[in-house]
């Protein structure tokens, strides 16, 4: 089964007030644990609140929509995170790349 690293990347939409300070207090990401790609997924923003990332790691039966079901499923972890902390959001984009697809070049 390949595995997809998807980048679900969205604008806050107009938060209240009560959303920012919620938002703010959680903003500590200053270090990469925050960039990192994992199977829950990480949540990072800045603490001007426009925009964020959503960072997952997914594996996907293969076949000919293996990237298709990668970006369906990771932009539904990414809404379902967003809908249940109450985060208002907008403009979802996804990316990916297929970690089999990767080439090391070795020395």
């Amino acid at each position: 089964m390949p595995t997809y690293r998807v980048l679900v990347r969205g604008k806050f939409d107009r938060p209240a007030e009560a959303v920012r300070e919620k938002l703010r207090a959680g903003s500590g990401g200053e270090g990469l644990a925050d960039l990192s790609f994992s199977e829950h997924g990480t949540l990072s923003y800045s603490n001007h609140l426009g925009g964020f990332s959503f960072r997952v790691a997914v594996e996907v039966a293969a076949g000919d929509d293996a990237t298709a079901r990668a970006h369906d499923h990771a932009e539904l972890m990414a809404m379902e995170l967003l809908d249940r902390e109450g985060y208002p959001y907008r403009d979802l984009t996804v990316s990916s790349t297929c970690m089999d697809d990767v080439k090391v070049n070795r020395r």
